[in-house]
């Protein structure tokens, strides 16, 4: 029954992680990469805080049927995240910062320990330079460094109540490694007539891959040498069909789709490709209708002991991915502040114009960091 239920919440978790990026890529055009685990955990937590009209919104944005699912969904986090932090290549960490001489109530701290692995700490919001640096540094160490900076002083204040972080970071060797000599420059095709010459990765192996008409797209996993954790890479057909690919993303079932890939030899082009991405989160949260939140009707009620009423003023997200020809190391954090208120022959699987890419845990068929190449370079 636990796989069946994992299997409902990884569905569920991974309808929320493509509409998110959906919308985060529709506003954006450039490269982008996030993580939408880390952001779905940083905003469940919190939701296990929320009462009423917030509570509501914020469990059915995130695709969970209400806030009558609370208990259910906690425990599933700790399961989950259980299973992820067992995987070598993975390290997932969240954090509660709470103001000085304010106390977490105990049903919401019993919650962010054993479901969300969170501890609480009191910090004086009021010396905000000193607070955004305790913060940061926390998020650089859960990182591998990778994350620096999330959350900016000017954020922080007086008048804040509480801030959630949750700090994501990955690490994998490929099973099967690029030779680095044959690493050579090609053509990566910015649009359908432009294109630039970008460190192109070669390799011939068995992968599993896939045909997709109805996408009009191919598909590719990479997998690691460690862990569960593998890269699925989306190629439109056409130069210029990401667009296109990403509007029929909403419609796939990832769980799906990789079922119906085939291990063959494939000869694979893949750019090497380093992204930085960060994103205020406030109005894609507001467009998928988690917009309570941040007004002065939000309901944090079951958080403090104190009576303040609180509302998030900022969501932040950074995200970090560079893939080579030993693999791939992958980063993200999320913060949110509370404020007061098959063929025979080898296929040819050239990754020469923009693609979409996800790293997903294969033993959960979860979505960990998904993004978009639009430009290695």
């Amino acid at each position: 029954m636990a796989t069946e239920i994992d299997a409902q919440f990884a569905s569920k978790t991974n309808d929320f992680a493509l509409e998110l990026y959906k919308q985060i890529a529709s506003s954006d055009k450039k490269n982008v990469i996030i993580s939408p685990l880390s952001i779905s955990t940083c905003l469940s937590l919190a939701a296990c805080g929320a009462a009423g009209e917030t509570a509501e919104e914020m469990f059915s944005v995130l695709k969970y049927d209400g806030a009558a699912q609370k208990q259910s969904v906690a425990q599933q986090y700790g399961r989950v995240l259980a299973g992820l932090n067992a995987n070598p290549t993975l390290s997932i960490a969240n954090k509660v910062y709470v103001m000085d001489k304010y106390t977490v109530k105990a049903g919401f701290s019993e919650v962010a320990q054993k479901s969300f692995y969170s501890e609480a700490e009191t910090v004086n919001f009021g010396e905000n330079d000193a607070a955004a640096k305790k913060i940061n540094g926390w998020v650089e160490q859960k990182t591998n460094d990778k994350i620096k900076d999330l959350i900016s002083s000017d954020c922080l204040g007086q008048d804040t109540r509480m801030v959630l972080v949750n700090a994501i970071h990955f690490k994998g060797t490929w099973k099967h490694q690029f030779d680095k000599q044959q690493t050579i420059p090609m053509p990566f095709w910015i649009s359908a007539t432009e294109s630039i010459e970008v460190p192109t990765m070669n390799i011939k192996k068995h992968f599993n891959y896939g045909v997709f008409e109805e996408l009009n797209a191919s598909a590719l996993e990479l997998t690691y040498s460690d862990g569960d954790l593998s890269m699925l890479i989306l190629l439109p057909n056409e130069r210029d069909g990401l667009p296109k690919l990403e509007e029929k993303l909403q419609s796939i079932n990832i769980a799906d789709l990789t079922s119906k890939m085939y291990s063959q030899e494939v000869e694979v082009a893949l750019p090497k490709f380093k992204i930085e991405f960060d994103v205020d989160l406030k109005e894609t949260l507001e467009k998928l209708g988690m917009g309570t939140m941040f007004t002065d009707k939000a309901d944090f009620s079951e958080l403090l002991e104190q009576p303040d009423p609180l509302y998030v003023s900022k969501v932040v997200h950074k995200a970090f991915i560079e893939v080579n020809e030993e693999g791939t190391e992958a980063a993200a954090a999320t913060g949110m502040i509370m404020m007061a208120r098959c063929m025979i022959f080898p296929a040819r699987f050239a990754v020469e114009h923009p693609f979409y890419f996800a790293l997903l845990d294969r033993k959960l068929d979860l979505v960990a960091f998904n993004g978009r190449v639009r430009d290695p370079k």
